[in-house]
């Protein structure tokens, strides 16, 4: 048993699992979050809520010393901060050991992008910790260009396999779904999944739907798209669904497209192929490591809504493959992304860093 302290958004889906995980033991878990939350942890987790005084870059500098001093007084065995550019910088100003961060996303491939000080910025973090955690290898390689250390962990962001899997077998409607599950923000160029699919229905005969389940600033230019498109009757936009949903929601398509330009790991791609669906997508970040060419689905460029069309074809236009591919997904989520078997990389860095302490 161990007294964990973990810096990160308790209402992130994300801290749910890692915190969900590890009080599972009946660790002593404490989570400082600046956001609050309504959902429920066990009973052995402390959530203390430190929400900046007013909505500015300086609120969140104030909260620095504060949360330094909770630390200080919980005197945690382990201080994991989740994403490196905020809770990884709490982190770092702590001065609290054995340190640990996860980077997500956006903290390596786009904060230290921006500016020069923002790149010595992260290096500065980063440097302060024990023990990097990446979801992905390419998320990885792109954090060493700020960190000199070897010391990065793949930590993959499973599913659980229980509860994503293939609960309806694909084609099993009189026409075929094309979904995608993401926020609507432009960065997953959804724009160009409806594109696509409006060049997909002038060129095949079969009955084609697209579902787009998820919200956010794109909606209202993405249905206008629609109706100067004049598909609107062919696609349905879902709006934003609780997590615990996504499966019933995934089952209900047949090929899973991610249009992103930019992704860390892409955990949606593992949903997709834990329910068994294929998936087209793009050649960003992590989903090179989850979707294979010709064997669980199909990759193209970024922004290129034809090489989208013309994948999406190959596939709806031959059921064997996609049943096929369908298959193959479902092998690779179990073999790869297994949430119970990613969380044991976890345990282990964990053991690993607190018998290092004891010696």
């Amino acid at each position: 048993m161990a007294k964990i302290c973990f810096l990160a958004d308790a209402d992130s889906i994300h801290t749910r699992k890692w915190v969900d995980h590890f009080s599972k033991s009946d660790n002593e878990i404490y989570l400082i979050s600046m956001r609050d939350t309504d959902y429920v942890y066990k009973e052995n987790v402390k959530v203390i809520v430190v929400k900046p005084p007013f909505k500015n870059k300086l609120a969140y500098f104030m909260l620095l010393f504060k949360i330094r001093k909770i630390v200080k007084y919980i005197k945690p065995d382990i201080l994991h901060s989740h994403y490196a550019t905020s809770y990884g910088l709490y982190g770092r100003i702590s001065s609290y050991h054995p340190f640990i961060i996860s980077v997500w996303g956006s903290d390596v491939y786009e904060f230290p992008k921006s500016s020069s000080v923002n790149a010595k910025l992260l290096r500065f973090i980063l440097k302060g910790t024990d023990a990097v955690c990446s979801t992905s290898c390419d998320m990885a390689n792109e954090t060493r260009k700020y960190y000199n250390k070897d010391n990065i962990t793949i930590t993959p962001f499973g599913v659980d396999i229980d509860r994503f899997s293939a609960k309806v077998p694909v084609l099993s409607n009189e026409y075929i779904t094309i979904g995608v599950v993401k926020n609507l923000h432009k960065i997953y160029g959804i724009k160009y999944l409806i594109q696509a699919f409006n060049d997909l229905l002038k060129d095949t005969r079969k009955k084609l739907r697209l579902m787009i389940v998820g919200d956010g600033p794109e909606k209202a230019s993405l249905e206008k798209l629609c109706e100067e498109l004049s598909i609107s009757r062919y696609v349905e936009f879902v709006g934003s669904i609780d997590n615990t949903n996504v499966p019933d929601y995934i089952n209900k398509m047949d090929i899973v497209c991610i249009p992103s330009l930019s992704e860390s790991f892409g955990v949606s791609a593992v949903e997709a192929c834990a329910c068994g669906r294929p998936v087209v997508c793009t050649n960003v970040g992590g989903l090179k490591e989850i979707v294979f060419d010709d064997y669980n689905g199909y990759m193209v460029n970024p922004e290129d809504s034809y090489a989208l069309k013309d994948k999406l074809k190959l596939l709806i236009e031959d059921e064997k493959k996609l049943r096929k591919f369908s298959s193959n997904a479902v092998k690779i989520a179990n073999q790869k992304y297994d949430w119970k078997k990613n969380a044991v990389i976890m345990d282990k860095l964990y053991e690993k860093i607190l018998n290092r302490g004891k010696n």
